[in-house]
């Protein structure tokens, strides 16, 4: 189904292609979809990863997307300054993402019949997946205890700064450094008792 053209409605569609931080976050809280679509555009896929890195399942992490954005657009009002948009993004995030795994840890605790383990163990498929190179780089991640892990991806995968960590957490970068030290050489030592075997 296409739309009738009668030209206006170009002019109130389009958007500026790069759309400054602040102009979006702006025009949001002035209730312009087209600036809430710039930012999903802008945040969605490194929100994405980290949900994933969380989850490490694919439609979990597509609901936290949903239900992180929801969070971000309701309190876009409370936004101040610029500065600090990225970081209270990804605070929302990793505190929706902290959400999450609580309840998935109280859903866990249930018994789980050998049975179920045992077809999972023994279904096809089951050892090419135990030779996938990122795997045991998975497995590694996901058992750093949180604050490691939390620091971990948001440098060496999300890619921020120390100073926008500090800032994120609450801590000092010093702490940054150091967290992330501990992070690489948890990972080392996992990575390398894994090879022994």
């Amino acid at each position: 189904m296409s739309l009738p053209d009668n030209g206006k409605d170009d002019a109130i569609l389009a958007a500026p292609a790069h759309d400054s931080l602040e102009d979006l976050i702006r025009r949001g809280q002035a209730g312009d979809a087209r600036a809430l679509e710039g930012l999903y555009s802008r945040y969605k896929t490194a929100l994405f990863n980290m949900a994933y890195r969380y989850t490490y399942d694919r439609a979990a992490a597509e609901d936290l997307l949903q239900e992180i954005f929801i969070k971000i657009f309701t309190h876009l009002g409370d936004v101040q300054k610029t500065e600090t948009f990225t970081g209270w993004v990804y605070r929302i995030a990793l505190n929706t993402c902290y959400s999450y795994l609580r309840g998935k840890r109280i859903e866990l605790q249930k018994n789980v019949p050998l049975a179920d383990v045992e077809a999972t163990l023994h279904a096809p498929g089951a050892r090419e997946s135990s030779n996938d190179v990122r795997k045991p780089l998975d497995e590694a991640i996901a058992g750093m205890p949180k604050k490691l892990k939390e620091i971990f991806l948001l440098h060496d995968v999300q890619g921020f700064k120390h100073e926008e960590i500090a800032r994120m957490l609450g801590l000092s970068v010093g702490t940054s450094k150091s967290q992330l030290f501990k992070a690489r050489l948890k990972l080392r030592d996992y990575l390398t008792k894994k090879r022994a075997y």
